[in-house]
């Protein structure tokens, strides 16, 4: 009776969990329709809504910015109505030929990024595909519109973008050449998809000059500065952190180098982590110090540092990420928000960094946490940031930003990012499920004609990895346009440049058929009295090493029928499984779906 008990009580405590958690996770569906609606209602289609005046202003570019950057969101939330009208409005408004400065950081991130996600999300919005997508598309169109205008910024002499560019006349006269080095370093994700879509290599091999040149600046403790010259690749400030000016640089070496498997980029994010936890982390806080010998600069801790344990779990570093949580918290728990700057020498709010502008960060961390360990302790974080938005900043039009954290007087302000990322990852943080957790192991395989050759695509597999715009680029469309596509991909050729392996021709990564074996070998068919066929075509060939199909799809039985194939609906390997040819060791901790957490300690 008292096992019985014990269950009813357990299974009790469960069911009160999970019906709070979907009380949470309405409630950010809530914020974000009130925020939406307000800046539509009375904002659209200025860029970002003034939500104590319930207008509109101008902030990054005068091209509707919120809406833009916001249209992914729609997407993840279900609101597929007003996904496809907001699509609608973008294309038949939107103009960039316009002679406007812009940032060349915030409009990568928050346009370029916003465009190819609504592109890429299309078929999961449920809109009517056009032809040729995804590789063509009235929003790919104008994301490649938007992003070459930014491409006359990294003109330079080092590859080091300006941070200022004019839509219509390029780098204006008398430009500073000194730019932040997450403004240099933070273009990979938004270019790198571009080239791999459109085949233009220019977008792509720019962002990697200018991540590869920032890497060979690094000092000889091996910490990057916070500014840096880029006439002359000469830093400038010599502060060394995680917080602003630098934190996405460290976020795209380390996503980059997952999504575009890229080990190289993957090597020197490990690098410059262990410096990092080496020099600047105090009590699992990470202060600004020397980028030449780590000596303490600035005792103080940014509330964008609070991205830092998503990075640190996405490595296995669970127990450290935790730590730092845990000390976010004790501000929340005390201001109700993170302060933009908290000095640990004072124990106060930095004076003059009083705001809290409806930041993401540490909601962002919560949700890669609860997704890795399960633990329901984060969510209930979580719970306590999402009622002190509600109550202290909630108007009759939107959100308003948190002036001061220790008066919460408001400013006239919300950021597109508050409907981009912040509602976003709070709703996500409460979904039990979502398509944005799937693994990444079933997916339509299409596969069709092209020129005499053939496209294979598996656009919704492989998991979504988020840009740090919270913007989801989908895996699995890395190999939708490959035949088009004139991006070269050496990476493998440096690490096994054995000249006499026998490589497959034409493919993404000319894997030898050594690896494949490796990669592949592994997969057991459902029947094991029948044997899988021979890799007998080239076709057959292209199918497993771009989209990792697993052999037990009826097209794999008649390599004839494959130029036949509309849709199939096949297994696909998760593109992890890629990795454990490279002796790199992935787990699944209890609670994990499409984070991938890489824990040397725990081999499988």
């Amino acid at each position: 009776m008292l096992l019985l008990l014990l269950l009813f009580l357990h299974s009790s405590l469960s069911l009160d969990h999970t019906a709070e958690n979907r009380e949470y996770q309405e409630k950010a569906r809530e914020m974000f329709e009130h925020a939406y609606q307000g800046y539509m209602e009375h904002a659209y289609p200025e860029d970002e809504l003034k939500p104590l005046s319930c207008s509109g202003h101008s902030t990054w570019g005068n091209f509707s910015l919120t809406l833009i950057d916001s249209l992914d969101s729609l997407v993840v939330f279900g609101m597929y109505e007003e996904f496809e009208e907001s699509v609608n409005k973008i294309l038949l408004n939107t103009n960039f030929s316009i002679d406007k400065n812009v940032s060349v950081f915030e409009t990568n991130i928050r346009v370029v990024g916003g465009l190819l996600s609504a592109h890429l999300l299309m078929e999961r919005g449920r809109m009517s595909l056009p032809e040729g997508w995804p590789c063509a598309g009235p929003l790919l169109d104008l994301a490649v519109d938007i992003a070459s205008r930014l491409l006359p910024a990294f003109n330079t002499p080092t590859g080091l973008p300006y941070g200022t560019t004019n839509l219509l006349y390029g780098v204006p006269k008398g430009e500073t050449t000194v730019t932040g080095t997450a403004g240099c370093g933070t273009f990979l994700m938004e270019f790198g998809m571009l080239s791999r879509l459109t085949g233009d290599p220019a977008f792509e091999h720019a962002a990697r000059r200018a991540l590869s040149v920032l890497y060979e600046s690094r000092s000889k403790i091996d910490l990057v500065g916070n500014h840096i010259d880029i006439s002359r690749g000469e830093w400038i400030f010599r502060e060394a952190g995680i917080g602003g000016n630098v934190d996405s640089y460290y976020e795209y070496l380390l996503k980059g180098g997952f999504f575009f498997e890229d080990f190289q980029l993957i090597s020197q994010f490990r690098v410059l982590y262990k410096a990092v936890v080496k020099n600047l982390q105090h009590d699992f806080w990470y202060i600004w110090g020397s980028m030449y010998n780590g000596n303490p600069s600035l005792p103080s801790v940014s509330t964008l540092d609070a991205f830092w344990p998503s990075l640190q779990i996405l490595i296995g570093d669970i127990k450290s990420a935790g730590r730092t949580l845990s000390n976010f918290y004790s501000l929340i728990s005390h201001f109700g928000f993170t302060p933009e700057m908290f000095s640990l020498l004072t124990g106060q709010v930095s004076t003059g960094n009083e705001i809290y502008p409806l930041r993401p960060e540490f909601v962002e961390s919560l949700v890669y946490m609860y997704q890795a360990t399960g633990d329901q302790m984060w969510r209930n974080m979580g719970k306590q940031v999402l009622d002190s938005i509600e109550l202290s900043t909630k108007t009759p039009c939107g959100y308003a930003t948190v002036s001061n954290v220790v008066t919460h007087q408001l400013e006239d302000k919300m950021e597109s990012f508050f409907l981009s990322e912040t509602t976003k990852y709070l709703y996500l943080l409460f979904s039990d499920e979502h398509w944005i957790f799937d693994k990444g192991v079933w997916g339509n395989i299409s596969v069709t004609p092209d020129n005499g050759d053939y496209r294979v695509c598996a656009p919704n597999s492989f998991g979504y990895t988020f840009t740090t715009e919270a913007h989801p680029f989908p895996a699995g469309v890395l190999g939708c346009c490959y035949s088009r596509q004139r991006v070269e991909e050496d990476l493998l050729e440096q690490i096994y440049p054995d000249e006499n392996e026998e490589a497959m021709k034409g493919g993404i990564f000319n894997f030898p058929n050594r690896l494949l074996n490796l990669m592949y070998g592994e997969t057991k068919s459902d029947d094991p009295s029948k044997p899988h066929p021979p890799l007998c075509s080239s076709l057959l060939h292209f199918l497993v090493r771009t989209v990792g199909a697993v052999r037990v799809c009826p097209a794999w039985e008649d390599p004839k029928i494959l130029s036949q194939i509309g849709v199939n609906h096949c297994p696909v390997r998760p593109w992890y499984a890629k990795y454990e040819m490279y002796g790199i060791e992935w787990s699944r901790l209890p609670g994990k779906k499409a984070f991938r957490v890489i824990n040397k300690n725990n081999k499988k």
